[in-house]
């Protein structure tokens, strides 16, 4: 490292260390390495000089000492300042998160693979592979995570603490659909009232935007 880098270093460490504003902190900066350099041009090595002004914790500390109120006062203001800055940005980060995180309503409209034919059927069919117990066909129309208990342990389990014997299905009533956003992903919520022999049964099924089989609940 040459002697203008080290003497601009040294200087530097001492600034970073003074309590004041940011002009304040060039000013002195300017003022140190402007009497490096007289010293300099007068025959002192730069060791010599350093070791003369003492540490920059110490450097640092006498111009603290010697700042006026109103330059302590204008650095308390821009530390403030800075501060609720940066809980502001932190705040509306968060806003946008918790934002980001919630359900919103989306806009089914104009998508014709969101029709209600389209979504009607899809739960038809899904509600009539339940019945049948037909899991693999069911995990092929399903989202990874689905596949996983989409199985008789998982679903015949469910079905039996709703009702031990359901018989035959009579009767599937109207598909209610709703488009819902949620961490930048679109999901298709629907519920449904299907009517067997020994049990009404409320089915609400999800769908991801392909409309692969995203969630079931039953009760």
């Amino acid at each position: 490292m040459d002697i203008k880098m080290e003497a601009e270093k040294y200087v530097s460490e001492i600034v970073k260390k003074i309590q004041c504003t940011g002009k304040k902190k060039q000013e002195i900066q300017k003022q140190l390495l402007a009497d490096i350099v007289l010293r300099r041009e007068a025959g002192e090595s730069l060791e010599q000089i350093m070791e003369s002004m003492g540490t920059a914790e110490e450097i640092a500390e006498a111009f603290g000492q010697n700042l006026t109120d109103a330059d302590k006062k204008a650095y308390k203001r821009r530390k403030i300042i800075l501060i609720i800055t940066i809980i502001m940005l932190i705040l509306l980060l968060l806003g946008a998160f918790v934002w980001w995180m919630m359900p919103k309503p989306a806009d089914l409209s104009g998508h014709e693979k969101y029709s209600e034919e389209n979504v009607t059927a899809e739960v038809e069919k899904i509600i009539e592979l339940m019945d049948q117990g037909d899991y693999e066909a069911l995990c092929s129309l399903s989202i990874d995570e689905v596949q996983k208990v989409m199985n008789q342990e998982t679903i015949g389990g469910v079905k039996d603490r709703i009702c031990a014997d359901w018989g035959e299905r009579q009767s599937i009533g109207k598909v209610y659909t709703a488009g819902v956003e949620q961490k930048g992903n679109l999901l298709i919520v629907t519920q449904v009232d299907a009517i067997y022999e020994n049990v009404s049964v409320v089915y609400t099924i999800s769908f991801d935007e392909d409309m692969k089989l995203a969630g079931i609940y039953m009760r």
